[in-house]
């Protein structure tokens, strides 16, 4: 039997989620291009896994796309690209006369914020990108984590990460934060919240390991894990 899908989990889990009387806890993670994220999560996780019980932790990030991805018959590449794109009215009238299968930028934010929601309702969920701080704005039980950086010390980071010149580096992060800007508007609108963040951590002056020990402390603050110190959570 293969392994089951975020979908499928969702479909298979609804009357026990119905029966859910509160969210969580749940992390989700947004950060500036750059700056730390996937490899945090997964520390993240180890950590919280290696306090917990018996309900482990799960990290969601690109794997969302991937599995809706699989849902939808489309590529990956793809749904990122509708996900991101403006409204336009042109392509939306071609989208009709061709009567193509695609889905649109606003059909696809809606099925991953309901995925994200029901993850993050499920509990024990570290949610990296994918909207997940406005998806779950009004959801209690959560921390969202906001991490950002001075912009050269991205430029470095992006530069030795992905074997870029300095002004590639520049070209490629003034792409995505302009990209990233414009999904902010729209999933802020749908879910707006002040301050939009619980903790903001500047990247540049702390290792992952640090930030992930922040982290810890501030849901342990929140009552969302038990302190180290009290046992398992």
């Amino acid at each position: 039997m293969g392994r089951p899908t975020l979908s499928s989990y969702i479909r298979d889990n609804l009357e026990d989620l119905d029966r859910k009387k509160e969210p969580g806890p749940y992390v989700t993670i947004s950060r500036q291009y750059g700056c730390d994220g996937y490899e945090l999560g997964d520390l993240l996780l180890a950590k919280l896994n290696d306090l917990a019980g018996e309900n482990l932790w799960k990290v969601y990030k690109k794997n969302i796309l991937k599995e809706l991805a699989e849902s939808t018959g489309l590529a990956e590449e793809l749904i990122e690209k509708e996900r991101m794109a403006k409204p336009s009215l042109l392509k939306d009238l071609l989208r009709g006369v061709r009567k193509n299968n695609i889905p649109d930028g606003y059909e696809i934010r809606n099925k991953i914020t309901i995925m994200v929601r029901t993850v993050a309702f499920e509990g024990h969920a570290i949610i990296i990108g994918q909207g997940g701080t406005a998806a779950a704005a009004d959801l209690s039980n959560g921390l969202s984590v906001r991490l950002e950086a001075p912009r050269e010390w991205r430029i470095a980071k992006v530069s030795r990460r992905e074997n870029l010149k300095r002004q590639e580096a520049i070209l490629r992060i003034e792409e995505v934060d302009k990209n990233r800007k414009h999904l902010r508007k729209i999933y802020e609108q749908q879910n707006a919240r002040e301050p939009a963040f619980n903790l903001v951590i500047d990247n540049a002056a702390f290792s992952k390991e640090e930030i992930v020990e922040m982290i810890i402390f501030a849901m342990e603050k929140k009552n969302l894990i038990a302190s180290a110190t009290e046992g398992n959570i």
